[in-house]
């Protein structure tokens, strides 16, 4: 009844790496066959437990702005916790030559079904929580029922892909009838409709899995006290002081191969003082995409640094969403006057000195089914936008207002102010309102921010992860603020995703990446970035996440 599945699947990437020490990029150097870099090969993670002289085993990072929950059920934001302190069914690797591999990380075994509906697992043995409580198959039914039935889960779309999901989120059934558990190790999971991407999906940190047991004992104190949000992976929230940072410590129970960190130190810092920080030495990775640009260009030189640079592409867009609900966004030659009116290399290059590279449709580079055909077509005319503008009935233009989250990197901030800077050259009267963070965040999922520069990082290499975050349904639209309303369109975004034929599903995705950008201009894509990390001298090896987050995984750093 059932085709055994290799146990990574190959996604190649055509992701191009970018040079030593230039911008993000790939880890420092590639894992080797030594005990201080040998691949675990069944979790797809870096063995440091030989490295030679870790020293303290201390790791010392910074962010710009502290986590809001440390359950990842209610966020979309805060990763950096639940990437290091739960595990989740696969991991995702990134190989040598840029693709990404999915491997097994909870899940031992598994099959898939010939009609692509119905997938088997087998669980590791012997995995536990951090205080010793045993992972059982019927934590995975509770981990996805939770994420459905949770009055403020972020979470629904992971789970939304199997049987009986939509009845347990209309109260009309008690349990997931598409999750069965066999025994303690052995479950299936079915789905409405066959899902490419599902395996993808559940090696997303969103997909993180929870303790039943744990959970249900610590009521709403889950997610909130650090000695109550327990998991399976490598460490432990030791402390959360709130505005200030927290402290993680190494899971001496964890299934895992043992980490070169052994203590992990987050400190909260606006931008300047994490680079005082950094150049002081008390700090092991800088983030300089939380810097403004002039500082990195002008304190970390390539000549100097070369040794101590990370860099990778970063599998993610940058792009401007607009408000269709909002008047005269709703008309669609403005839409695509505003495509023409910004000059996107001119900022490409003044603000991030030309690294990354433009982007015009919705799968950034690198993405399953990228289509260069989809590449190309939009370029900065400013006498076209205002044409655009004359045959909308705005040739005197218009006020338009642009959204910017009081938290956002000085990078977006600047770019921000050049987009605002070409539409009033084009004749938009455009202004910035600041909010902060939270209003901002309230805002935009009300679905009534009119416009706002977005970035969205893959949290899994498959073009639903982005298409259908922003256009599978009307909840999705609006939860963006850009409120697209071709109802056809949107069903067929839902749809893509049960192709399991890939010529088939190629073919609709490049359509449907054209009908919503190139004539419907539902957002303006902007450009694709690097990622640069700077380290310092206790640091002998990072590989920073595989689609070039600024959260990583601790075990993925060897210290000297």
């Amino acid at each position: 009844m059932f085709r055994k599945t290799i146990a990574g699947i190959l996604i190649m990437t055509a992701l191009c790496f970018a040079g030593c020490g230039a911008a993000p990029g790939e880890g420092a150097g590639a894992a080797g066959a030594d005990s201080a870099g040998a691949q675990n090969e069944a979790s797809g993670k870096t063995d440091a437990a030989g490295a030679a002289g870790s020293g303290d085993g201390v790791l010392k990072i910074a962010e710009k702005t502290d986590i809001v929950t440390m359950d990842v059920h209610k966020t979309t934001n805060d990763y950096l916790l639940p990437m290091n302190v739960f595990s989740t069914l696969f991991s995702i690797r990134k190989n040598d030559d840029g693709s990404t591999e999915i491997v097994n990380s909870l899940v031992e075994d598994h099959d898939i079904s010939e009609d692509g509906l119905t997938y088997h697992f087998t669980l590791r043995d012997g995995v536990v929580f951090s205080d010793g409580t045993p992972l059982t198959a019927q934590d995975v039914k509770f981990t996805f029922e939770r994420i459905l039935t949770l009055p403020d889960s972020e979470q629904t779309d992971y789970a939304i892909p199997i049987d009986g999901a939509q009845e347990l989120m209309d109260g009309k059934a008690d349990s997931l009838k598409g999750i069965t558990v066999e025994d303690d190790r052995n479950f299936s999971i079915t789905l409405v409709k066959p899902y490419a991407g599902f395996l993808a999906s559940l090696a997303t940190p969103a997909a993180s899995i929870y303790s039943e047991k744990l959970v249900t004992e610590a009521g709403e104190d889950f997610g909130v006290v650090p000695e109550k949000t327990l998991g399976t992976g490598p460490y432990i929230i030791r402390e959360w002081n709130r505005g200030s940072g927290m402290v993680f410590e190494y899971n001496p129970r964890y299934w895992g191969a043992e980490p070169s960190v052994k203590r992990v130190e987050v400190s909260v810092m606006e931008p300047e003082v994490m680079n005082m920080a950094f150049q002081k030495g008390d700090l092991d990775i800088l983030d300089t995409l939380l810097l403004d640009n002039a500082i990195v260009r002008s304190t970390y030189d390539p000549e100097t640094y070369k040794d101590q640079m990370v860099s990778i592409d970063r599998m993610g867009l940058n792009f401007l969403i607009l408000n269709e609900n909002i008047s005269p966004l709703d008309n669609v030659k403005v839409r695509q006057a505003i495509q023409r009116a910004i000059d996107r290399e001119a900022i490409l290059q003044a603000i991030f000195d030309g690294d990354g590279q433009l982007e015009d449709g919705i799968y950034p580079t690198g993405c399953l089914v990228y289509n260069k055909e989809n590449q190309g077509w939009l370029s900065h005319d400013p006498e076209a936008a205002k044409k655009l503008l004359a045959d909308a009935g705005y040739a005197d233009g218009f006020d338009m207002e642009l959204c910017l989250d009081s938290s956002a990197a000085d990078y977006v901030k600047n770019a921000l102010q050049a987009i605002a800077q070409n539409l009033n050259d084009a004749g938009i009267r455009a202004s910035i309102k600041t909010i902060d963070h939270a209003s901002y965040l309230d805002l935009r999922n009300s679905g009534e921010m009119p416009a706002y520069m977005a970035l969205w990082l893959l949290d899994f290499n498959d073009p639903d992860n982005i298409i259908y975050t922003f256009f599978g349904n009307r909840d999705n639209t609006k939860l963006r603020s850009d409120n697209y309303s071709d109802e056809e369109i949107i069903e067929r975004v839902a749809a893509a995703k049960t192709i399991v034929d890939e010529a088939a599903r190629n073919e609709e995705y490049a359509y449907l990446e054209k009908k919503l950008i190139q004539e419907d201009a539902a957002w303006v894509p902007l450009f694709s970035l690097k990622h640069l990390f700077i380290t310092s001298g206790r640091v002998a090896d990072f590989k920073p996440h595989w689609a070039g987050w600024s959260d990583i995984y601790f075990e993925n750093v060897t210290l000297k």
